[in-house]
């Protein structure tokens, strides 16, 4: 047997793809790999050659793939760069592949981090051989949820046991289910006070403005720019334009919340994940909360079940304990993070995590309404533990 490690092209996305069907992982259109491998504007300093994932193959198949998405990160005036592993897959065809493609990421240079978020019970015991320890400390084993529609969950809940007795496979046979025209067409109309909906083409100074504030708080921070948030937004594989609430304070942004819609399988109810929360340290505790009120209030005139928070921050942690209806789950832990030697121990203290820092956007699994890209064609994910993270 021979196995060829190298970095990911463009022409392995069939190859790719195939390994996302056979995990039940999420695959993507040609336009949303081209999408991703680019990267936001300014990510990468200039002459950074480092892959966007990398594959390992077996006599020339292949069977193991690493995402690698790399992130500008300001820590003051400070800009660094970290990377997050994605979609990491490996067929146990190739004994020994999954770890090539992760030591690949772990060693990368250039990096003030490499971490992984959204792991599951199995690949969280793989990392620790590389050094990537559970991050931050007393949250990364924590999530939130909101049941907002009762009926619904129980309803999936009983489908999902019946898969169980008859076989996933078989259940998927049957097509997709959940999805309704308050999914296609519903819409935000019920607001806390200072909260409003914003729109793409409002993605503009403002945003640049709160960038800059952020900026002040002392905080490791990836890039919120407003050319950042417009590449994260024009992801080609959408079915449904994410929701993007800000929170106003004297007429200027002063905190928003990303949330995307998102259907796991066939079998499960629609959810809406929060990708970013985020407002200056001053207004966490008075914005975070009409923000997310707003969402969890219209989240079923949208046709989801659920809201989702599946990382958060210390800050974010304690301002959401308290929140009515708030399910705060305790896990294993589902975030991992290696950061180089020389790295200020204070820049490492001072980052908080979100799911905007990893790859919970684009990892999801966008529901299908007949949409842009490959929606029509995404596979479920995995339950029964084929995926390695």
């Amino acid at each position: 047997m021979t196995y060829d490690l190298r970095p990911f092209r463009l022409d392995d996305v069939p190859a790719v793809n195939a390994l996302c069907d056979w995990a039940w992982w999420p695959q993507r259109s040609a336009a949303a790999w081209a999408w991703l491998a680019e990267g936001p504007p300014g990510a990468r300093e200039p002459g950074d050659a480092g892959p966007a994932g990398w594959v390992c193959e077996l006599d020339g198949q292949v069977s193991a793939f690493l995402g690698n998405f790399v992130q500008r990160f300001h820590f003051g005036t400070q800009v660094v760069r970290g990377a997050t592993g994605h979609t990491f897959l490996a067929h146990p065809r190739a004994k020994g592949a999954g770890r090539m493609v992760l030591r690949a990421l772990a060693e990368q240079e250039g990096r003030f981090g490499i971490y992984l978020f959204n792991a599951n019970a199995v690949s969280a015991g793989h990392y620790r051989h590389y050094a990537l320890e559970a991050w931050p400390s007393a949250t990364h084993n924590v999530k939130y949820s909101w049941w907002v529609d009762l009926p619904a969950v129980v309803r999936e809940r009983l489908l999902w046991r019946y898969s169980n007795l008859r076989g996933f496979d078989g259940v998927r046979e049957r097509g997709e289910r959940f999805i309704s025209d308050r999914l296609r067409d519903g819409a935000v109309t019920r607001l806390a006070p200072d909260v409003r909906v914003l729109f793409e083409q409002e993605v503009d100074g403002r945003f640049d403005g709160l960038w800059a504030r952020l900026q002040e708080d002392g905080r490791l921070l990836a890039a919120r720019d407003s050319a950042t948030l417009r590449w994260r937004l024009a992801d080609p594989d959408l079915t449904r334009r994410p929701i993007l609430l800000g929170y106003e304070h004297r007429g200027r942004l002063a905190g928003y919340l990303l949330a995307y819609f998102s259907k796991p399988t066939e079998i499960d109810q629609p959810c809406l994940d929060i990708v970013d929360l985020i407002a200056p340290v001053e207004h966490e505790a008075v914005a975070i909360p009409p923000l997310v009120r707003t969402l969890v209030d219209n989240a079923r005139a949208l046709g989801v079940a659920r809201v989702r928070l599946q990382t958060v921050s210390p800050a974010i942690d304690a301002i959401l304990a308290d929140l009515p209806g708030a399910h705060r789950q305790v896990t294993h832990g589902h975030c991992h993070a290696r950061f180089a030697p020389d790295v200020d121990p204070a820049m490492i203290a001072a980052w908080q995590p979100t799911p905007y820092d990893g790859d919970y956007s684009f990892c999801l699994r966008p529901p299908p309404l007949g949409g842009a890209g490959a929606a029509d064609t995404i596979t479920a994910a995995p339950k029964d533990g084929r995926r390695v993270s």
